[in-house]
């Protein structure tokens, strides 16, 4: 335990049946939980958890592997059933729960899965509670017997909860939005908005054409969702939809494209909605929160509205604790986090595409005219699959390259270099005013990160 760490940047993340996620740590994590959920609520009698999870074939087994745990720690368990994680989050607030756990591994192949928590706040468990929860799981392994064969374990019938409560959620958000005559796509990365998305959006008065949601448990995210919003532009043009959104497979990340099939990120989402809220004087301490990883370009777009970007670290809780750090409600990732802390306490993705129907009903304009403005930095990311997550100054040839970019680059580029918190990657971010300078110095760094460490 000493050499592995259980929680990453999202939770536990991994190819179920591989450490941890093999059937006997999901049950041993169930117990600790549970431990630490005792001894955090020593006033309370009766403890709650639910469980909700996306639609891999791994989700079950999983489910009922952590129940187990749970219920032999005497907590009693709750299924919401296949739900984006931001509705899980919600529920876990608004229920008579005093835990929340997601099965899902977001935007990672069908293969993987993954297990997060959240407090009955909605919110994500900090750094400190998932180490609390790791020494738990380390002394309970010290245990003879601990982990509990898998042939002794019950099939559990758990009782369901069923997510009304987050769609009428969502609806509220955007009171009297009236979305009549709007033609719009959305692509459910055959993942856990595959059942909500067509209802939602339907249910506000648009004509939606819904793909990639018929899931099997082997297709989500594959070829489709917010990794590749390609496919939703060209089917939006083709539509000749006003709108278009790209959920991944637990929906709490979100890509949009306009009229034209131009693709919208985050960045320009945050460029566009940031300006709205200023407009509204609603933008809390004029303060965006976004990360590294945030365009250059999107940093001096903020600057003419005198409008302040914090930068935290990658991954939507860290986003979200800058938030609460420096009073602002907004904030987000490039990759499609976005965090409207008035409505939500993590990414959402159909929140997020009902704000910005919402933003366009209001202002009566196109996608097209609304993500005019911001000028993004020509942006290059190279990912080198590692055998391990060496520190970069730890690798001499590495770091004399890293040193070297930054010296190029000066005050028009910048380097990020960090470790994936959810698979086995160094990822190289170079921004800067010429394309193929920018190339060079990731090709650059790559090659060197590649035969130190490489695999």
């Amino acid at each position: 335990m000493a050499e592995h760490k259980l929680f990453g940047t999202d939770g536990i993340r991994a190819r179920f049946g591989e450490w941890p996620l093999t059937e006997e740590m999901i049950y041993c994590l169930g117990r600790a939980a549970s431990i630490w959920l005792k001894k955090k609520s020593v006033k309370t009698k009766k403890l709650s958890v639910i469980i909700g999870k996306d639609t891999r074939a791994s989700c079950n087994v999983i489910e009922q592997n952590l129940a187990n745990g749970f219920k032999d720690e005497k907590i009693e368990v709750y299924s919401a059933g296949v739900i984006p994680t931001p509705g899980l989050a919600y529920m876990t607030n608004v229920q008579d729960v005093k835990l929340g756990a997601m099965i899902s591994a977001s935007h990672n192949p069908a293969e993987d899965n993954g297990i997060k928590f959240f407090s009955h706040n909605g919110f994500k468990l900090s750094e400190k509670e998932e180490i609390e929860i790791e020494n738990i799981v380390s002394n309970l392994l010290k245990r003879p017997g601990a982990l509990k064969s898998t042939q002794k374990r019950k099939h559990i019938k758990l009782k369901k909860i069923p997510p009304r409560c987050y769609i009428e959620h969502l609806k509220k958000s955007v009171s009297g939005l009236n979305l009549f005559g709007l033609k719009m796509v959305a692509d459910c990365a055959n993942g856990a908005v595959s059942a909500y998305a067509q209802k939602l959006f339907e249910g506000l008065g648009a004509k939606v054409d819904v793909f990639n949601n018929k899931p099997d448990g082997k297709n989500i995210n594959y070829n489709c969702g917010s990794l590749h919003p390609e496919q939703m532009a060209v089917i939006a043009k083709r539509k000749k939809a006003v709108f278009g959104c790209s959920f991944d497979g637990d929906a709490d990340r979100v890509m949009f494209c306009d009229e034209q099939g131009k693709i919208i990120d985050g960045d320009f989402l945050m460029a566009l909605v940031a300006k709205y809220l200023q407009g509204k004087g609603t933008l809390s301490n004029n303060t965006v929160v976004g990360t590294s990883m945030t365009n250059f370009g999107l940093e001096k777009y903020l600057e003419k509205l005198d409008i302040k970007l914090v930068r935290a670290d990658v991954g939507d809780k860290y986003v979200l604790k800058e938030m609460l750090k420096h009073k602002s409600n907004f904030g987000g990732e490039q990759s499609g986090h976005i965090i409207f802390l008035e409505y939500a306490t993590t990414g959402d993705g159909m929140l997020t595409a009902l704000q910005l129907l919402k933003i366009m009903k209001e202002t009566g304009q196109k996608l097209s005219h609304l993500s005019k403005g911001l000028k993004k930095y020509p942006q290059l990311i190279k990912n080198v699959r590692v055998s391990q997550k060496k520190d970069f100054r730890k690798m001499p040839v590495v770091w004399e390259r890293i040193k070297y970019a930054e010296k190029v680059l000066k005050d028009n580029g910048r380097l990020v270099m960090r470790y994936s918190g959810t698979e086995c990657l160094a990822r190289i971010m170079v921004e800067g005013m010429k394309k193929q300078q920018i190339k060079n110095i990731a090709d650059y760094i790559a090659e060197a990160i590649q035969k130190e460490i490489g695999v």
